[in-house]
């Protein structure tokens, strides 16, 4: 067969936008840092953040662990998955809704 080569030209930018997002978000929390009065607030914030965390995995964990509701949310998204697709997607006049 034939073998076509392709070449591709990038030139980078100065500056992605996940950087500077990444960048300004870490300058308003060491602004909020600077400032002693929000310190409290900001650790309060962390802590709190960690402790939903930690809070959130033991609740899937002890969800988990009961017999009878990973089959039954499972069972739920099996039959959401046909309704919708019975619903949308079997049928072309629907497809254009």
């Amino acid at each position: 067969g034939r073998r076509s080569n392709i070449a591709f030209v990038v030139k980078a930018s100065g500056e992605s936008s996940e950087s500077s997002t990444s960048l300004t978000v870490f300058k308003s929390v060491q602004s909020v840092w600077d400032t002693p009065e929000d310190r409290l607030g900001l650790i309060g914030l962390g802590f709190a953040a960690v402790v939903a965390l930690w809070a959130s995995t033991n609740l899937i964990a002890a969800i988990d662990k009961l017999p009878v509701i990973p089959i039954s949310l499972e069972l739920i998204g099996i039959l959401f998955s046909v309704w919708f697709t019975y619903r949308y997607l079997l049928f072309k006049p629907d497809r254009l809704k």
